[in-house]
């Protein structure tokens, strides 16, 4: 854990109290009015105001410094000063000694204005007064020190905050993902370059960082520009490294003028690509989450994306703090640890996942779903132009026929069987707009066929003709029924798709087989495919809910995902993906499907591939390829195969 002080400033005011002098008129009996006198003390070191007092050494003035000296470095605070017990020294008639009194003074200052919510620093001093019996006043021996023991009245209390450590993030076996590990924070101190006391000037800051820039790769000119704004001695970081990692040297760090190695603890998964959309990352809080959360500061560290961001308030922890004064603790709050949080990742196969998406020179995104209980445990994104789009579980598109289950479902439901007769033609019209069926259609499945047989072989034409039996809003109901919701709730950001209930006509019959304006992301058309396994209406999720999301009131029976596993099965029998029968283990059921985009020169075909064997679901997608059988199939066996070995 690090410690950094955290500048303060406190403006200490009077607190309006009513000016009782520690005098009193009334009574010639010292015993009476000391207490008063007391009272009048305990305002005054509370409020920093002495003026109303008397004083038998000291000064108002001296304790008033003192008073705003103490507070230099802490929030508007005011402590409750209130007198204990009064020990009162009465000596004889005949004794030239003063009537004296010693009054303990409680101090307590409640830190929830600090953001310590619950704690209270609390201490004793002691105050002499002396009875003037000419004057019939109580004078105060004006000493710093009933203010804070053993205080001179120059110094000021430093608060300083000591991270908590954040919570792990866990995989599907309990096992840490996410922990700390050491880095080394790189960048321009630009106090080293400051001399006698003033700044460097720009030149000299934009060279060093250039050339550190240089060093770690990373923008020259931007961090340059960055350096050159930042504070007169401050520490601009270029980039922070693991250590274990790290192909800089400290000479070659220490050689620029000005350059800085820190070395520090920081959250981190296993390397830096395992996940980033996911895990999400951690980081220097920024000005725009400040305004948000006042009980963070400059310097903090806080989850910025992903699971880290999502889930800030359970991993974060509460920090700890102490009171110092001169390098002396005088008070400590113990910080508290972050809460762990548990993931259905399964490492092993998000690297899998991951690797397939990385080999592809489109768009990519595989999503793996345990059906049994929803369990996210893979998602991988691949954005060929190098950024971190989350393709996998919140960009959608055009699903093309692996939409073909959902509409099948709707059909089912209007009376269909996997045996019912269909009729696949090579072309239909539908108000005006003409389909047909892929080039290549097996000419031998034209005519009267069964309908689990269309769909084992994609017959557009059957499902555009069945625009005038179903309606946009049943099939609207039968994807939310296979899990493909508005709404998901995973533990990050997450798109399913979107289907539109009011399409109609040509524009509905382009939608039954995944074409028109239905759209789909790879984790929506997972889920589909992870109901259709389970045999019921599946709700996915990547962190583990504290409670089990309530069942919807419809869904999916378990009479539908048997028919439509039916439905799936010929795809590896016979269809697109024949070649799916030779990987070992239960029987696997799948759908193919490729969309078709654009028009002329530039058009492509976004592909996919959706798969379900024992307790796991997958889809795979490729912004563009051939077929959804010949592009994602090679990689939907790769998958498979590599997954069997894994689980």
């Amino acid at each position: 854990m690090s410690a950094s002080k955290l500048p303060r400033s406190l403006a200490v005011g009077a607190l309006g109290v009513a000016a009782v002098m520690l005098m009193t008129g009334c009574s010639a009996d010292p015993a009476e009015t000391v207490d008063e006198a007391a009272e009048s003390l305990a305002g005054a070191v509370s409020s920093g105001d002495f003026s109303s007092l008397d004083f038998a050494s000291g000064d108002a003035q001296s304790l008033t410094s003192a008073v705003e000296n103490l507070h230099e470095h802490l929030e508007e605070i005011t402590p409750s000063v209130t007198p204990g017990v009064i020990a009162l020294d009465e000596p004889g008639e005949d004794s030239p000694r003063p009537v004296t009194a010693t009054v303990p003074l409680q101090h307590s200052w409640d830190l929830s204005e600090l953001g310590i919510e619950g704690e209270t620093w609390s201490y004793e001093t002691t105050a002499e007064l002396v009875y003037d019996e000419e004057a019939e006043t109580w004078a105060v021996e004006g000493t710093p020190e009933i203010i804070l023991p053993d205080y001179s009245g120059q110094e000021a209390l430093n608060l300083v905050t000591t991270g908590a450590d954040r919570g792990r993030i866990m995989d599907d076996e309990g096992r840490a993902m996410v922990y700390n590990r050491d880095v080394v924070r790189l960048g321009i101190d630009k106090s080293r370059l400051a001399e006698d006391g003033e700044p460097a000037d720009a030149e000299t800051l934009r060279t060093s960082a250039e050339e550190l820039a240089e060093l770690v790769d990373i923008d020259a000119e931007a961090y340059a520009e960055t350096v050159v704004a930042g504070g007169e001695l401050a520490f601009v970081e270029a980039i922070t490294l693991r250590r274990a990692e790290s192909e800089v040297t400290a000479t070659e760090v220490e050689a620029i003028p000005g350059a800085s190695s820190v070395y520090d603890q920081m959250p981190l998964a296993d390397s830096r690509d395992f996940a980033p959309l996911l895990l999400g990352r951690v980081g220097p809080v920024t000005a725009e989450i400040l305004e948000s959360d006042p009980s963070l500061a400059v310097g903090d560290t806080v989850g910025l994306s992903g699971i880290q961001s999502a889930y800030e308030e359970t991993l974060r922890g509460t920090p700890g703090m102490e009171i110092q004064l001169e390098g002396e603790t005088l008070y400590a709050v113990e910080p508290e640890p972050g809460d762990d949080l548990d993931t259905t990742m399964v490492p092993r196969l998000q690297n899998l996942a991951q690797d397939i998406a990385d080999e592809q020179d489109t768009a990519a995104g595989i999503v793996a779903i345990r059906p049994s209980d929803g369990g996210i445990l893979a998602a991988a994104s691949h954005d060929p132009e190098g950024g971190y789009v989350p393709i996998a579980t919140q960009s959608t598109y055009a699903p093309g026929s692996t939409f073909k289950v959902v509409s099948a479902l709707a059909m089912l439901r209007d009376g269909l069987t996997p045996e019912s007769s269909v009729e696949c033609t090579d072309r239909t019209t539908v108000h005006g707009q003409e389909f047909g069926n892929y080039s290549g259609f097996p000419a031998n499945y034209l005519g009267s066929i069964d309908f689990r047989d269309a769909v084992a072989v994609s017959c557009n034409t059957v499902f555009a003709d069945a625009w005038d039996d179903v309606t946009s809003s049943e099939v609207h109901d039968a994807a939310m029924d296979l899990g493909l919701r508005e709404d998901p709730s995973i533990g990050v950001p997450a798109r399913m798709g979107s289907i539109p209930q009011d399409s109609e006509q040509n524009l509905h019959a382009s939608n039954l087989f995944g074409q028109g304006n239905v759209e789909a992301s790879p984790l929506g058309m997972a889920t589909v495919t992870a109901s259709i396994a389970a045999g019921e209406t599946v709700q996915p999720h990547l962190v583990v809910p504290e409670s089990e999301p309530a069942a919807p009131e419809d869904g999916l029976s378990a009479e539908e995902a048997e028919d439509l596993r039916t439905l799936m099965t010929d795809t590896v029998n016979f269809g697109s993906l024949e070649s799916m029968g030779a990987i070992p283990g239960e029987p696997i059921y799948a759908k193919t499907g490729t969309a078709e985009r654009g028009e002329g020169d530039d058009a492509y075909s976004h592909t996919w591939a959706i798969a379900m064997q024992g307790d796991l679901a997958v889809a795979i997608f490729l912004e563009e390829g051939e077929f959804g059988g010949s592009t994602n199939g090679p990689l939907l066996q790769e998958f498979l195969e590599g997954a069997s070995a894994i689980l």
